[in-house]
């Protein structure tokens, strides 16, 4: 029986060390995701502002036709000027000419706001694409050790179910079916014992039961939660 009771031991570590990989292998997908995500974006952010000069040349030079058109019409009233037979037709082509020029006006301070942002926004570029490139490669890296940690994971993952079918085929049948009945309801199927309490759910064990457990002659249970107790001297030992 204690050879029975150290193997079971030795899967219960195993069992506790294949559920910590699985779940290390589980979360890794979405620090990926994550870590592309902050890719596009940043690359996005970059994209917006390469986007925005080219909008911007695009309306500047919309404006540009806007002006060439307006000093069209400036120059056409101006001619119909000397057709004119009245004062009052005179002043009304005048009043329409000077607010075509104002309107030219505040289309010219539109198109120096657009130099400006122009001029901002490519003086910035560089450093910013710098700095992109930079995050990227960063990330990019980040995200390929992630990857090469996950397969050492699962390589880790393949190795331990091997030990752990190993071991277990060790155990005879009867205890092999009690371990998946108590894992399945508790978890974990195998405790040790630490400060004459059950590592499982703490109670308190009797010093007639715990003098039984050290004997290891016997599978015992623990009263509280059914899961198997082991008794070992020294843990440093397991």
């Amino acid at each position: 029986m204690e050879d029975i009771l150290d193997i079971l031991i030795t899967i219960q570590k195993l069992d506790d060390t294949l559920k910590d990989t699985k779940s290390e292998i589980e979360v890794i997908p979405d620090k990926i995701e994550k870590l592309e995500k902050e890719i596009e974006e940043a690359n996005g952010l970059l994209h917006e502002k390469t986007n925005r000069i080219e909008e911007i040349r695009k309306i500047y030079k919309m404006k540009e036709g806007d002006i060439a058109e307006t000093e069209t019409k400036i120059t056409k009233l101006n001619s119909q000027t000397f057709a004119v037979k009245t004062n009052e037709e005179y002043r009304a082509i005048l009043n329409e000419v000077d607010f075509l020029k104002k309107e030219n006006g505040k289309i010219e301070d539109e198109m120096i706001i657009l130099l400006e942002e122009e001029e901002k926004l490519k003086g910035s570029i560089a450093q910013y694409e710098a700095e992109t490139e930079d995050f990227t490669e960063k990330k990019s890296i980040e995200i390929e050790n992630i990857k090469k940690h996950h397969k050492q994971l699962t390589e880790r993952l393949a190795r331990l179910n091997a030990d752990f079918e190993t071991n277990f085929g060790k155990l005879p049948d009867e205890i092999k079916k009690q371990y998946n009945k108590i894992k399945k309801f508790r978890g974990n199927a195998v405790c040790l014992i630490r400060d004459e309490t059950c590592t499982g759910c703490y109670a308190n064990l009797t010093p007639q039961f715990l003098n039984e457990l050290k004997k290891r002659d016997n599978l015992l249970l623990c009263d509280s939660c059914g899961r198997i107790l082991v008794y070992v001297a020294n843990e440093q030992d397991v």
